[in-house]
């Protein structure tokens, strides 16, 4: 894989709607000399820009950490030092003016829209240990909540709160035995869901956690802004979770919708079918309510609605069958209001990767808008980006289809910067 820049209007099917201009920016792991892309492999981002009813440019780079710096004989980043020199290789976020790639044993990359690293993030000082790679945005007040793990613990967990300006405004620990998988901030208005789940940390590449027979699996339910001390622990039966979907406030209830896995693949945390789930937590006590048996993972919902009541959520289906290569991999559907479920399908030996919703400026209802997903071409080696109409979701073909200039290496997680 090289780094490269396309200024021109990549080849189009269909036609890019006028009203999505900005940024679809995705990460995941590449290795730099080798095009490895297991989860220990370097970071690279790609951007799409989507500007005047075009794909206007495409760009790739390298996030240049530490680890990429000592292998390419670079100078390093400017930034503070740290016990693990991280690959920057799963997710990508915009906040206070800047894109931050994250990989969850690390501080964040700070990057420029031109995808460009400026060095290593601690907010001046302000953020003294990891932060994971699944933070949360409040719609309402723009502030980014997110947890951390610290394996060099105690403490082994730690709960920040920035405010939309990129300032620390809180910083608390949560009291955890050792250091386990953590999905990320589950965040309603007003609460904060963390899990102790039975994947305790061991250090083995790639993913370095594993199942553990005899770990529970426990909710914990704190009020944002307040003591980690405060945590109010439930327990649940054993199982995994990777992904959150969303979360909100029913009263005294908090509501969490989750991936839930039942099994594990060492090494490879996708590995295993996992199902759509709503928890009920009160602090004392988890009500499970299994919402679908469609094997799916990466879940996204409307940013404008995240930790608030919602109705749709947006997921890849993973059931590989007995032909993995021939199967590829749909898009999936959630609405919760009407208890459906719809699938757009890739194709033959396409795979679509974390959808991702933007809302139509203009629209009103919780589905005015479209899904954008980079979807691996394997049989024409190449991938392309989809531009799907999300209140027809499935039931018609997409609006765009854009031909990347190259097929790029499986990304995990991305994000949408709207030109504004």
């Amino acid at each position: 894989m090289i780094e490269q820049t396309v200024d021109v209007p990549l080849p189009t099917e269909g036609a890019v709607p006028p009203a999505l201009e900005g940024l679809l920016v995705r990460n995941g792991p590449t290795g730099y000399l080798d095009d490895a892309t297991g989860l220990d492999s370097d970071g690279m981002v790609h951007a799409v820009e989507l500007r005047g009813g075009l794909a206007a440019g495409y760009r790739n780079r390298w996030v240049r950490t530490r680890k990429l710096a000592a292998v390419a004989g670079t100078p390093p980043p400017r930034g503070p030092a740290q016990p693990f020199d991280g690959s920057a290789n799963i997710s990508v976020v915009w906040h206070a003016g800047a894109l931050l790639a994250l990989d969850g044993v690390g501080l964040p990359h700070r990057l420029t829209a031109q995808l460009d690293t400026v060095g290593i993030e601690d907010f001046d000082g302000m953020l003294t240990s990891p932060i994971s790679a699944h933070p949360h945005h409040d719609p309402e007040t723009g502030s980014l909540t997110c947890t951390g793990t610290d394996v060099f613990g105690p403490p082994f967990l730690r709960y920040h709160e920035l405010d939309a300006g990129g300032v620390l405004v809180h910083s608390t620990e949560v009291p955890l035995e050792q250091a386990t998988y953590q999905p990320g901030a589950a965040v309603t208005a007003t609460r904060l869901v963390v899990l102790q789940l039975p994947l305790p940390y061991d250090g083995a590449a790639p993913f370095p956690y594993r199942w553990d027979d005899d770990a529970p699996t426990r909710v914990g339910v704190l009020d944002r802004g307040a003591d980690g001390a405060g945590v109010r622990w439930a327990d649940t039966e054993r199982c995994a979770v990777l992904h959150v979907v969303n979360a909100f406030d029913d009263g005294a209830t908090v509501v969490l919708d989750v991936v839930r896995h039942d099994a594990w693949v060492p090494g490879d945390p996708l590995g295993a079918p996992a199902v759509l789930e709503r928890w009920r937590c009160t602090g004392r006590a988890v009500q499970r309510t299994p919402l679908d048996d469609l094997a799916v993972e990466l879940p996204r919902v409307d940013p404008v609605v995240a930790g608030r009541p919602y109705r749709f959520a947006y997921c890849v289906g993973t059931a590989r069958g007995d032909d993995p290569a021939g199967a590829g991999r749909p898009l999936v559907r959630y609405d919760l209001a009407r208890d459906e479920r719809a699938v757009w399908d890739a194709g033959p030996g396409r795979s679509a990767s974390e959808p991702i919703f933007v809302r139509d400026p203009d629209g009103r209802a919780d589905d005015e808008g479209w899904v954008l997903a980079f979807v691996d071409d394997a049989p024409e080696g190449r991938t392309d980006l989809v531009v799907l109409d999300a209140s027809s979701f499935g039931r018609r073909p997409p609006d765009a289809v854009v031909h990347l200039p190259h097929a790029v290496p499986s990304t995990i997680h991305g994000t949408w910067v709207p030109a504004h």
